[in-house]
């Protein structure tokens, strides 16, 4: 009986097989232990439904991403933005605090140099 692959190691093989155009299907699917018709299907369901859509029917996956998130491309998109907001502040050594109040506040980690 062949192994069964999770959602996840699927999408791991197709984004390497199209990552890599000069390998023909027949070799990368014998260096990674899958049948080229396998593969080929994998590719339609990948493009026509993405990560769920490789889930088998009758297995029970896990959700891949934490309860409450919310699987829009505006909320990831906004998610970057926050983290580019937060890594530009750090490199600039400030970092986000609430004072008494309840208001945030911009602090320095380390004092500014008298240099």
């Amino acid at each position: 009986m062949a192994k069964h692959l999770n959602p996840l190691e699927k999408e791991f093989l197709i984004r390497r097989y199209r990552s890599n155009a000069q390998v023909p299907i027949k070799d990368f699917c014998d260096a990674n232990g899958v049948t080229v018709a396998s593969l080929k299907k994998w590719m339609n369901q990948y493009d026509e439904g993405g990560l769920e859509s490789l889930a088998r029917a009758d297995a029970y996956i896990k959700e891949v991403l934490p309860v409450g998130v919310d699987r829009t491309e505006e909320s990831y998109k906004r998610e970057i933005l926050k983290l580019r907001i937060e890594l530009e502040r750090l490199k600039k050594n400030y970092t986000v605090r609430t004072n008494e109040d309840g208001e945030r506040e911009y602090v320095r980690l380390k004092p500014k140099s008298s240099r």
